[in-house]
Formats: C-alpha cells, structure tokens, sequence
C-alpha cells in the first residue's frame, strides 16, 4: 500500500461579512468537510478566522478527531471587515506549533478575494509568506463566490507561498 505522507494543514478561512452568501463560507464549509474523513491521526489540523480580528477556532488537533473537526467547521459564521494580516500571521503561527520535519506542511487560505490586508503592507505580507516557504510551509489559496471575487492578491501570496491557486464557485461533485 502507498504511504501517504503525513500533513500539518491550517485552514485559514475569511468569514468577513462578504463571504455570507451561499456559494462562499458554506459552500467552503462543505467542501472543506468532504476532506474531513480522508484525515488520519498522524495528520494535523488548525482553523483560523479572520474578519475585524484573526481568532484561533481549532488548535492543531490529530486529522481522526473527525467530530471535532466538523464542529468547528460548523461553528464558522460570516460578518465584519476583513483583515487578511493579522490571520496569517496567527496561521503561520499554528503551522509551525505543527510543523512536521518529514511531513507536507501548508496554510490553506481561503476566500473570496475581498482581502484586505489591515495594518499590513502588500510586500511586508508577501515577505512573511516567501520566508515562511523557505522553512518549508507552502500557502496555497481557494476562492469562493462570484460577483466580487478579486483573486489578484490571492494568487500573489499562492505564487509567492509556492502554492496553487483554485476556485470553486459550485458545490463539488
């Protein structure tokens, strides 16, 4: 049987007020929810919010702790402004409490391109994400939604993360 390598994952998930329709934070919550069963003890998950202020939602918990992981991912709620810095920083944070030597280690960030980054500067952000890819965390990005979505600064920080950057504006099959 094919080993499959061990992951530290931070879901870094925007739920400023603009991801509060349909095809955004629950469609995200489903899908994200789809991977769910595939997550084995060894593995590692955090979630990270951000909207006026980043919030931790789940520390890095062991990937088969599948009825932990849905609650949290069922607790998320939309609303307030966006401030894309300050929840990196805290993911970033979590990946390295995380971090495994052998593993895949990686911040997801999700979101429906309305990224601000608060306080923070592009290229300051852009500086934290190609440093932290140097110690081996990739940041690749999903976007949601339709209408507003403005990937430009999220496929920025994938293409600076070492990353790829997808889309999902429908449930998945």
């Amino acid at each position: 049987l094919p080993h499959k390598v061990d992951e530290a994952v931070v879901c870094l998930i925007d739920t400023s007020g603009s991801m509060d329709s349909p095809n955004k934070l629950p469609l995200l919550k489903q899908a994200f929810s789809m991977l769910v069963p595939q997550l084995r003890e060894q593995d590692r998950v955090s979630i990270v919010v951000y909207a006026g202020s980043a919030g931790l939602v789940l520390s890095p918990t062991p990937g088969d702790r599948h009825e932990e992981i849905l609650a949290a991912l069922d607790r998320l709620q939309a609303g307030g402004s966006t401030n894309g810095g300050d929840g990196i920083r805290l993911a970033y944070e979590m990946a390295r409490k995380a971090y495994m030597k052998n593993g895949v280690n990686r911040v997801i960030l999700a979101t429906d391109g309305d990224f601000n980054v608060g306080t923070v500067r592009q290229e300051t952000l852009e500086t934290l994400v190609r440093d932290q890819r140097k110690s081996g965390i990739a940041l690749p990005t999903l976007g949601f939604g339709q209408g507003n979505y403005n990937d430009a600064m999220a496929e920025r920080l994938a293409d600076v993360g070492d990353g790829q950057h997808a889309y999902l504006a429908t449930p998945p099959d």
